[in-house]
């Protein structure tokens, strides 16, 4: 069977969730029949990482987000490399990776982790974000989503050929409940988080698509009936010095972490874990947060009540909303029995979204895209 040679192609400016998404296919990927390389549009820490890690990795440095210097070379690398596909992940992966595979007559596939209106600072951004994609969308031979809900909006502005293909999360390592007690009094004890504390905690870049602004509302309210509530909010990014603003002047108790590389060993050291994201196209720390056997809260966009069940696996709300943040947070540490179901049922849910599965239809999307070819 002939081994197909394949670009995944990222910006990789950071480590998000794009990036880990990218990370497992080049590690998981049948090797029998894909042979995958890492392209990285920015010399930064994914580029580093992959390397690290022994994946043959490529550099295509973009000045800005409209730079179109690299793609001579990425066009001269396809070629030398022989690629058969390349798979493009975010804005600057699509304007390169489209038009170099139009102009070397090789299939482009698109995988779309997030809302686009959403992933920008400035409304102009997003919208110049937007208009690129509709003019290159005609040059994909396929699309795939993260969740139905992105299916829909790309569907909107022109994609075709669209498979939703639900991202994959491993089993958490020394996650039995001795070791969660181990590294909830470690996570504790390092970062100063007192032990009778009432944490709740999030997982997320700080910017504003995540809406960590109306968790630190939501903390506000509630933290005259807990006073032994502590914030601990596990991430960083362009929101850091505002949103410490916000917590000082709240007189809220907080922990910033800053990037954590295993974030999710700091799951343990949480209560309740709360994902009040204004935007999300899966929202794939919630699997993680399912199997630390936490109570979950979390807005009712995008791709997320694809993953969580309301009332089954833990309680959505609206985005945007403090208030109904407080309420969802009461109801649950008022309620023993409902956190108790919420957590057994969440534990059971996460393995629906293995990662073998999302291998398994990622290659068969390949197969399909490279045969019609």
């Amino acid at each position: 069977m002939k081994t197909h040679k394949i670009l995944q192609l990222i910006g990789g400016g950071e480590i998000g969730g794009a990036e880990q998404h990218v990370l497992t296919l080049l590690k998981e990927m049948d090797s029998s029949q894909y042979s995958l390389v890492s392209g990285c549009l920015i010399d930064g820490p994914f580029a580093r990482l992959t390397e690290d890690t022994g994946i043959p990795t490529l550099r295509f440095p973009m000045r800005h987000a409209l730079d179109l210097t690299p793609l001579p070379q990425l066009i001269r690398e396809s070629k030398r490399q022989n690629f058969s596909m390349i798979h493009t992940h975010g804005s600057r992966a699509n304007l390169l990776g489209r038009l170099a595979g139009r102009l070397l007559k090789i299939p482009v596939v698109s995988t779309v982790h997030s809302s686009l209106k959403q992933d920008y600072l400035s409304p102009s951004a997003a919208f110049l974000a937007l208009t690129l994609d509709r003019l290159t969308l005609p040059l994909t031979s396929g699309i795939i989503t993260v969740s139905e809900a992105l299916a829909y909006e790309v569907s909107g502005r022109g994609g075709q050929k669209i498979r939703t293909i639900y991202n994959g999360v491993r089993p958490l390592p020394a996650f039995d409940s001795a070791e969660r007690l181990s590294l909830r009094q470690r996570s504790r004890q390092e970062w100063g988080i007192p032990a009778d504390a009432l944490v709740l905690g999030s997982i997320a870049r700080l910017h504003p698509t995540k809406g960590i602004t109306y968790l630190i509302a939501a903390a506000t309210l509630l933290q005259r009936e807990y006073p032994n509530l502590h914030l601990l909010l596990v991430g960083d990014g362009p929101l850091r010095s505002e949103l410490e603003t916000q917590l000082s002047s709240a007189g809220l108790s907080y922990t910033l972490t800053g990037f954590q590389p295993e974030a999710f060993r700091l799951l343990p050291a949480m209560d309740l874990f709360i994902l009040p994201s204004l935007s999300e196209g899966m929202g794939l720390v919630i699997l993680e947060a399912m199997q630390a056997n936490l109570p979950i809260i979390a807005s009712e966009v995008g791709g997320i009540p694809e993953v969580i069940r309301s009332g089954l696996d833990g309680l959505l709300v609206p985005s945007a909303d403090p208030q109904a943040l407080a309420a969802a947070c009461r109801l649950i540490l008022s309620d023993p029995d409902l956190a108790c179901r919420l957590t057994e049922s969440g534990a059971k849910h996460w393995t629906d979204f293995s990662v073998s599965r999302m291998i398994k239809q990622t290659e068969g999307f390949y197969q399909q895209i490279l045969y019609n070819y």
